[in-house]
């Protein structure tokens, strides 16, 4: 495939499209439907057959629950969509892997070319869990090579071609089906540059359905009929069906002041009565259902202005990206709010994947980027841009073999331009090329030898395209580590602020948290990652993932303070790589210590433990109502009663909620977030440093439970003594404030209560029971299998290390569980500030 003119790819929540540029102009290719987007929609039949789009999306009514939509919010998580006719289970990032196959079929199908390489859009918003669930989705899709591109860039580079793109300031605001990205946008200097944006990953055009259907259809239906349960299965159906009704209603509003719903064929209700009936919505009261939802977008738009030192009157349009951005209540509301002029000449459903073609050109893709001689061919060596915002752009090479070549000549397609033949010095040469205002100039390289013979080059052509320059993408979120302050606090070092262009890379030392010795081969230090903006709660963040120094990898023990340096690296699609190296020993883990794909989250069972999250918040916050008897500020005392009111209130709709719904529970999550970071600033406000520590040293103590428990019923005389000592310390710290020997203290304790355990023989015969049990899942089946064997070989035998040895493997083999990656969360930071 020619690697000229590259494919750009939108992949939406509601809608996907996909382009390519010629360098001319933009080619959207329809699919069969001759439709220039496609519905982001999966059905799949008896026997597993599947289809894509709008056949897909059209059979909600009919087969709702063998169809998956809005799959795009679940990126990165661990949720699965089953479908009954199959039995078949598809994971978010498979389920985009076929709408990415459906897009390639649409191109093969009118061009006869298979995609390999892609500028795939993604939001903004998108955390790195989402970034490389959806590079794993373009893999699974045939599309090794894929460059994430930010949507609102994206959207920019397809307006940047226009004449009067050049120096500027845009607000893209991008109002998809599922989510909410704002941009601001310089065009100055020729240089197209981010200056800040905004988002949110749960608000689009779906949430604007979501509201008419339960504050608009479910009311009246039921006033006339019983409907079933929401969280049933006739319930779910029931949803589904009206929530394409809403959307339909939705659209017509867009044009018209009412609208007339028929509600027909959507299912019986409990009492087998058919729920059929008419809905009439006048556009205001629409109006009236979304604004909450507009009130959001308006406020996170003014925030980007705020964030960039802009006001409304510096820019010069707000260009519209998205199918819900045709509302007029929206536009109006952004008018109002922002005070700038609308712009929305290039289709807003297709200008994300227009301008992610346009940027395809300029990427350096592998599979073009090596060099060959076959044939005889003199291999050309090529340095230039392949964006330029200048008319005339230099353009260095070097062929080898040197002494073949004596002379290159340049010229421009159809004869526009030539520089003539200029001699090599030392074989290379550098000349400048003219380009074609606002277009892509496709250049032929021609070689002669000394006796004016022509030599065949590889490659003879490369082009580069006249217009803005796309500034390197921004960091979305900050990114950082979580370490342990000195009186043994969590809290995270951001080594790479929001706003900085990727990509990235770092090299940062820190200090081990505790000591790690081989002879403890189970021990490890952790070092976790987190996006976000929130420094003293790392739970207020984003965990991206977590990786482990393990003892039984090491040559030498790592002592406590320990020099522990981090290679740390985000390429321009926000893939995160780090590598670790400990001086002391000069030993290096680039293999056994890495950061490896994110473990996915299933936001429905984080959902189940925020009840407990609440209890902990609360106690935090009774914290801060004590420190308020000194405080004098009552806007402060005004926000902490809020903010009760508020955790209150989410933990009453935990209690009433029995929705599995992994949309629903993400914005439990994400409201959770925000009331950790208010609380995190009333308590910058409150407390002392002293106060602090003190409930550092009392959640010591709560931990060190488990050990007293496992000790005293099971430990020996000198594990008991040891069990007696720790606690002597634990105390002391707490009467000093010592926090950091709390924790000390507490991982000892910690490490204390396995090893109780460990040397306990029904530890070991328990746990080997738990591998015996039916539909046991390992990583290599065949090798668990033998230490199964081994395992029940020992038990027979009463050979308590072999039993212990057969255990481990099978520990080693098992995929990470639930449990385990909560561990993984929970862990203490296993680095400390250098």
């Amino acid at each position: 495939m020619s690697t000229e003119y590259g494919f750009g790819i939108d992949l939406g929540t509601t809608n996907s499209a996909i382009a390519r540029s010629n360098g001319i102009e933009v080619r959207t290719y329809q699919n069969n439907d001759q439709m220039n987007v496609t519905p982001s929609a999966v059905r799949v039949f008896k026997g597993g057959r599947l289809i894509v789009g709008k056949r897909a999306y059209g059979a909600i009514i009919d087969d709702p629950e063998n169809i998956a939509t809005e799959f795009k919010r679940s990126m990165g998580q661990k949720v699965s969509k089953t479908f009954p006719a199959s039995g078949q289970g598809m994971s978010p990032e498979e389920l985009s892997a076929e709408v990415l196959k459906s897009l390639k079929d649409d191109v093969r199908r009118q061009t006869g070319e298979d995609i390999r390489q892609a500028v795939i859009t993604v939001p903004a918003a998108f955390g790195t869990p989402q970034c490389e669930s959806t590079s794993r989705a373009a893999a699974l899709a045939g599309v090794p090579e894929a460059y994430l591109l930010q949507e609102p860039i994206a959207a920019s580079i397809a307006y940047g071609v226009l004449p009067e793109a050049w120096d500027q300031n845009w607000l893209v605001f991008d109002l998809g089906g599922g989510t909410l990205d704002v941009a601001v946008v310089s065009t100055r200097d020729g240089r197209l540059t981010v200056l800040e944006q905004q988002g949110n990953n749960l608000l689009g055009g779906k949430d604007m359905d979501r509201r008419l259907v339960e504050n608009v259809f479910l009311p009246a239906l039921r006033s006339e009929f019983a409907l079933p349960e929401t969280s049933s299965p006739e319930g779910l159906r029931l949803l589904r069906r009206l929530l394409l009704r809403a959307e339909e209603a939705k659209i017509d509003l867009t044009n018209t002041d009412s609208v007339v719903v028929s509600i027909a064929d959507v299912g019986l209700d409990r009492r087998g009565v058919p729920i059929e009936t008419e809905i009439a919505i006048r556009r205001g009261e629409f109006e009236n259902q979304i604004d909450p939802l507009v009130r959001t977008c308006v406020r996170l738009t003014r925030e980007a202005l705020s964030g960039a030192r802009l006001s409304g009157s510096d820019l010069d349009r707000v260009l519209l990206v998205g199918g819900p951005t045709q509302i007029p209540y929206l536009r109006a509301a952004l008018v109002d709010g922002i005070g700038a002029r609308i712009d929305s000449s290039i289709d807003p459903m297709t200008v994300v994947a227009r301008g992610a073609a346009i940027y395809a050109s300029s990427v350096d893709w592998a599979e073009s980027a090596t060099p060959s001689i076959t044939g005889g061919k003199v291999n050309l060596t090529l340095a230039y841009s392949k964006v330029s915002s200048s008319l005339q752009e230099p353009v260095a090479g070097s062929v080898t073999p040197s002494g073949i070549v004596d002379a290159v000549k340049i010229d421009a397609e159809g004869g526009l331009w030539t520089s003539g033949w200029t001699r090599l010095a030392a074989g290379a040469f550098e000349l400048p090329v003219r380009l074609i205002q606002g277009k892509l100039t496709r250049f032929f390289v021609y070689a002669r030898r000394p006796d004016g013979s022509l030599v065949d080059l590889d490659p003879d052509s490369f082009s580069i395209r006249h217009g803005l320059v796309p500034s390197a993408p921004p960091l979305p979120f900050s990114v950082g580590i979580e370490v342990l302050t000195p009186n043994g606090k969590p809290e995270v070092d951001f080594i790479f602020p929001k706003g900085h262009p990727l990509p990235l890379t770092r090299v940062i030392n820190y200090r081990a948290a505790h000591e790690l010795r081989r002879s403890q081969p189970d021990d490890f230090l952790a070092i976790k990652v987190w996006e976000g903006e929130t420094k003293e709660d790392p739970d207020a963040n984003l965990f991206v993932g977590a990786m482990t120094i393990l003892s039984r990898h090491l040559r030498r023990a790592i002592p406590e303070g320990a020099e522990i340096r981090l290679t740390f690296h985000i390429d321009e699609s926000r893939k995160i790589s780090v590598d670790v190296l400990l001086p002391h020993s000069n030993e290096s883990f680039s293999e056994d210590v890495y950061l490896p794909d994110r473990e996915q989250q299933d936001p429905a069972e984080q959902v189940q433990k925020l009840p407990h999250t609440i209890e902990s918040i609360l106690d935090r916050l009774d914290a801060v109502d004590s420190a308020l008897a000194s405080h004098n500020d009552p806007e402060v005392g005004l926000e902490a009663r809020q903010l009760r009111s508020d955790l209150e209130e989410l933990d009453i709709e935990l209690s009433g909620s029995e929705s599995s719904d992994p949309d629903f529970a993400n914005h439990l999550l994400e409201r959770m977030r925000a009331l950790r970071r208010r609380l995190v600033v009333l308590e910058n406000q409150t407390l002392s440093p002293a106060t602090v520590s003190a409930a550092n040293i009392d959640r010591v103590k709560q931990q060190a439970a488990p050990a007293k428990e496992v000790t005293g019923k099971f430990g020996s005389e000198s594990e008991k003594h040891e069990l007696a000592t720790l606690m002597r310390e634990l105390e002391q710290a707490g009467n000093h404030g010592d926090t950091r020997s709390a924790n000390r203290v507490g991982e000892h304790l910690e490490s204390l209560r396995w090893r109780v355990l460990f040397n306990q023989s029904w530890f070991w015969k328990e746990a080997m029971e738990v591998q015996q049990q039916t539909g046991r899942k390992f990583i290599n089946q065949q090798e668990a299998g033998k230490w199964l064997e081994a395992g029940e070989e020992a038990v027979r035998r009463g050979d308590s290390l072999s039993l212990q040895e057969a255990v481990k493997h099978l520990w080693r083999l098992q995929p990470k569980s639930d449990a385990d990656i909560d561990k993984d969360r929970a862990m203490n930071a296993g680095l400390r500030k250098y």
